[in-house]
């Protein structure tokens, strides 16, 4: 062979191992792009500088039901009314100033009492609650066949029986106390008097949306209360019904306070309205009302 013809192989081969050489190459390279992670969906800046995103739709929001609020609670509004039948009784050496003394719902919504167990209460008595009835139709005014049960408070008090009035009462219901005019301090009192529940007489001037008397019953399970524009009266001559007469306090003006719910255990609309005191002068055995803005 000539040295042209073998000069001749060997530029041949030489080209063929350039070329493997080349095809090697972009393989490496195809392996090293088969490597790269997913280009992103946010381009690469433009540009003039804006960024174009490709973003998904917003879903429409899915629409928020309205709870209706519950109908609003009927409450009731005790209020001790001014005391009537005013008596000067002489036990012993003792003078008694009686009285009757009457509770007047005027709120909407009944007094509505039930007993429960023993509970917090002492032996011998058990707990009450207070049920509150919703204005089914918010009219504001309450009747029975509609406006039911919608709320039970929790303890409001407790139950005993009464050993004067043979029947069971709900403890702190008023309270009594005299006072001398212009004066805020208390020459006698009883803070806790207990109440038998019921409607009695209709109060005078309200507008009865309970045209019959509902409770009645005072026995160790039945329910208590007053119904709207009622009123449970204690009639002077009752076991209880009477405040001692201070001594050396004759023909000095004198301030009869009654209170309903002295301690504020019952739900109401107005707490501010429960107690009226009247005027009075004692002269020996002899009790009359007289006028004196001091005792208002």
């Amino acid at each position: 062979m000539t040295e042209v013809g073998r000069a001749t192989r060997v530029a041949i081969a030489a080209s063929g191992t350039a070329a493997a050489l080349a095809v090697g190459a972009v393989g490496v390279v195809l392996a090293v792009d088969d490597r790269q992670p997913p280009a992103s969906n946010v381009t690469n800046p433009s540009a003039s500088g804006v960024i174009a995103s490709a973003t998904q739709p917003t879903p429409a929001p899915s629409p928020t039901r309205t709870v209706p609020p519950p109908p609003p609670l009927l409450l009731p509004n005790m209020r001790s009314l001014n005391a009537s039948d005013l008596q000067i009784e002489v036990v012993g050496n003792t003078r008694r100033l009686r009285f009757a003394a009457s509770l007047a719902n005027v709120g909407p919504g009944p007094l509505y009492l039930l007993p429960r167990a023993r509970g917090d209460c002492q032996s011998g008595q058990h707990e009450a609650i207070q049920l509150l009835h919703r204005d089914a139709n918010r009219d504001g005014k309450f009747q029975r066949s509609r406006d039911r049960v919608g709320s039970r408070r929790a303890m409001t008090g407790c139950m005993l029986r009464h050993p004067g009035h043979r029947h069971w009462h709900f403890d702190a219901m008023a309270s009594y106390s005299l006072r001398r005019a212009g004066s805020s301090q208390a020459l006698v009192a009883r803070n806790k008097v207990s109440f038998c529940l019921r409607d009695n007489l209709k109060v005078r001037g309200y507008q009865v949306v309970v045209p019959r008397r509902h409770f009645g019953k005072c026995s160790r399970n039945s329910q208590q209360g007053i119904s709207p524009g009622w009123v449970d009266l204690y009639k002077a001559d009752l076991s209880g019904q009477w405040l001692r007469v201070p001594e050396n306090v004759d023909s000095d003006v004198l301030c009869l306070d009654l209170k309903a719910d002295p301690l504020d255990r019952l739900a109401e609309t107005n707490e501010a309205d429960n107690a009226t005191s009247v005027a009075i002068r004692i002269d020996d055995n002899r009790v009359r009302r007289v006028n004196s803005s001091a005792c208002r």
